[in-house]
């Protein structure tokens, strides 16, 4: 965290830090469900990256209503140099399975 911002105390759990950062936004005139019409997404997709899922475009979004740097914000995204961690997110879906005799999952009309 950085000097500059040391006297806010933010919270290192996500859930804290989640029920704080609503608290900020409120102060701010927002909360969850008006950032997230803002940005065009849901407004549990706002919470969510508030827990502390990663959600760059959210979590910039968040930090900047609030007037904190983003690395203030969710510094376990960040690595000792300051650059974001990338996601490392594992294959959701498979290809699609090929068929013995390549008639079972084409799209051709008999």
């Amino acid at each position: 965290m950085s000097k500059h911002h040391a006297s806010l105390d933010i919270p290192k759990r996500p859930t804290e830090r989640k029920q704080w950062i609503l608290f900020q936004l409120k102060l701010k005139g927002s909360n969850f469900r008006a950032l997230g019409r803002e940005l065009g997404c849901s407004h549990q997709a706002v919470a969510w990256a508030a827990a502390g899922h990663a959600s760059l475009e959210i979590e910039r979004a968040i930090a900047d209503k609030i007037g904190l740097a983003h690395i203030d914000l969710f510094p376990e995204h960040f690595d000792d140099d300051g650059e974001r961690i990338p996601l490392a997110r594992p294959r959701q879906r498979k290809g699609r399975p090929e068929a013995e005799n390549g008639n079972v999952y084409s799209r051709e009309v008999a």
